[in-house]
């Protein structure tokens, strides 16, 4: 974003939090989670525990439900990016992203990974 500055060029970045689209739905998500699960070898699999695939098929789930289904927040900011005389440099849409996401990205990399 930085870099490209003195060629006349903005970059407005958004960072969208947790939304309902096809990437999170938890259906095909699991469905080829476990499928490459399945081809990993035994040492590999009981490193990670033979319970992965179960938590991983809840943390999606609540992923999912914790997400918003309402996607204007993140259109809002990519037409006011785009249309407006002053686009800020970047954009926190949805209320996770500004009061979770937002912040961390302000904190040290430790912190941030503690966290």
């Amino acid at each position: 974003r930085r870099e490209m500055r003195p060629f006349g060029v903005q970059v407005s970045i958004i960072e969208p939090g947790g939304f309902q689209t096809a990437v999170v739905d938890p259906v095909p998500l699991v469905k080829g989670f476990k499928h490459f699960w399945e081809r990993l070898p035994p040492e590999t699999q009981a490193a990670y525990g033979h319970q992965y695939p179960e938590n991983y098929a809840k943390r999606s789930a609540l992923m999912y439900r914790l997400s918003s289904s309402r996607l204007s927040p993140v259109t809002d900011a990519m037409t006011h990016a785009l249309l407006s005389r002053c686009p800020r440099s970047r954009y926190a849409a949805g209320w996770d992203a500004r009061l979770i996401f937002l912040p961390l990205s302000y904190c040290p990399t430790w912190l941030t990974d503690t966290i």
